[in-house]
């Protein structure tokens, strides 16, 4: 049985109990507990996982189930899963909270990476809206998540600048960036997109220090910029940047895998 296969499925089945007022489920997402959590997580290589109430709600609950819903039928590598806890009666998934060691206030997001034991957690001083969980997914996978202001060509440009120190490779990537934005029709909403990567591109090269630092020092000050008194459109712009910049992060091994977009 394929991965997306078995999501659909259990997706189908946790509908029939929605309908019938039995369960919590949600639609793109698959229900999990002690008996089944490994079974099913060892099946993809990536599990997005909310631990949370039994009864979950809210707009935290909503950005994640919408997030799974758009994203159910763009790969087979992501599941997205919920664990309800239960502290009364027969405290259903409380050994998984123990397991795991989830704290009360919840919900609590954890991302499963294969074979890895220990999971990587979602910030928890960060908000849990949908683009938050984007850009979690896009820091911490290889699968193409496409954020508000990127490009997937643009982005798989980005990262193979990343994974070269050749200047002439280098000068090829930015000439083609230039090229590709030449080609892009004036009204097309991504053409704004093109100078963000080339500004980064260009920093780098200018800079003579690791492109990672000098990723890592513009996200830096991007943040403090953000954290100002700005109007509404420059804090627009400033975000989009941002988005760009994740671009540019390249996780061990992610260039030899092929990528997903979502």
């Amino acid at each position: 049985m394929s991965a997306k296969f078995f999501v659909l499925a259990a997706t189908l089945f946790s509908s029939v109990l929605i309908d019938s007022g039995n369960a919590w489920t949600a639609r793109g997402c698959v229900d999990l507990d002690s008996s089944t959590f490994n079974k099913v997580t060892r099946k993809f290589r990536y599990s997005l996982v909310k631990f949370d109430t039994a009864f979950p709600y809210g707009d935290k609950h909503e950005a994640f189930t919408n997030l799974a819903l758009e994203t159910v039928d763009a790969t087979d590598d992501l599941l997205f899963a919920l664990v309800g806890i239960k502290d009364y009666g027969e405290q259903d998934n409380a050994d998984l909270g123990k397991r795991f060691n989830i704290p009360k206030e919840y919900p609590v997001i954890k991302l499963f990476v294969g074979g890895r034991m220990e999971p990587i957690d979602f910030p928890p001083d960060e908000p849990v809206t949908r683009e938050n969980l984007r850009k979690f997914l896009k820091r911490n996978t290889d699968l193409y998540i496409g954020l508000p202001g990127c490009v997937q060509k643009l982005d798989e440009l980005a990262q193979t600048f990343m994974s070269t120190e050749d200047a002439t490779e280098r000068q090829r990537i930015m000439g083609e960036v230039e090229r590709a934005e030449h080609e892009t029709e004036a009204l097309d909403p991504t053409k704004k997109s093109y100078p963000m990567y080339l500004s980064l591109m260009r920093k780098i090269v200018k800079a003579g220090q690791p492109p990672r630092d000098v990723i890592h020092e513009e996200m830096k000050r991007v943040e403090k910029l953000l954290a100002g008194k700005l109007s509404e459109a420059k804090k627009a712009e400033l975000a989009l940047r941002t988005n760009v910049m994740l671009s540019f992060n390249v996780l061990n091994g992610a260039l030899k895998t092929e990528r997903t977009e979502l």
